[in-house]
C-alpha cells in the first residue's frame, strides 16, 4: 500500500514523505528507484539520537519496547556517508535541524 500510494504522489509532482525507519539497506532501493523515475529530490532525515536517550525515552512510553530490540535497531542506523553513497541527494541530521517559530 505505501509503495502505491508514494508512487501516485511522485508521479503527480506532490511532496511525498515517507515516515518508516527503513533501517535496512534493502528497504530503501525502492525509494530511491521511484524518485529518480519520477525524477524527484531525495532528501533522509538521519535521527541521529544517542542509545542512551532512545532508550531512556522508550523506558517512559506506555508500550515500552525490549532494550534488546531498541538496541538492535539503533545498531542499524545508517551513516550520513552510507545514505550518501546509495544515491541521496540531500541528508539532514535531525541534531541540527532547528526548530524556529512559535
Amino acid at each position: 500500500m505505501l509503495h502505491s500510494i508514494a508512487d501516485k504522489r511522485l508521479r503527480r509532482g506532490l511532496l511525498t514523505v515517507i515516515d518508516a525507519t527503513n533501517l535496512r539497506g534493502p528497504d530503501r532501493p525502492w525509494l530511491l528507484d521511484r524518485a529518480r523515475h519520477w525524477q524527484r529530490p531525495l532528501v533522509a532525515v538521519l535521527f541521529d539520537v544517542p542509545l542512551a536517550i532512545v532508550q531512556a525515552q522508550n523506558a517512559g512510553r506506555a508500550r515500552v519496547v525490549p532494550s534488546d530490540v531498541v538496541s538492535e535497531f539503533h545498531a542499524l542506523l545508517p551513516t550520513v556517508d552510507r545514505l550518501r553513497d546509495e544515491g541521496w541527494d540531500t541528508v539532514h541530521l535531525a541534531s541540527t535541524i532547528i526548530r524556529t517559530g512559535r
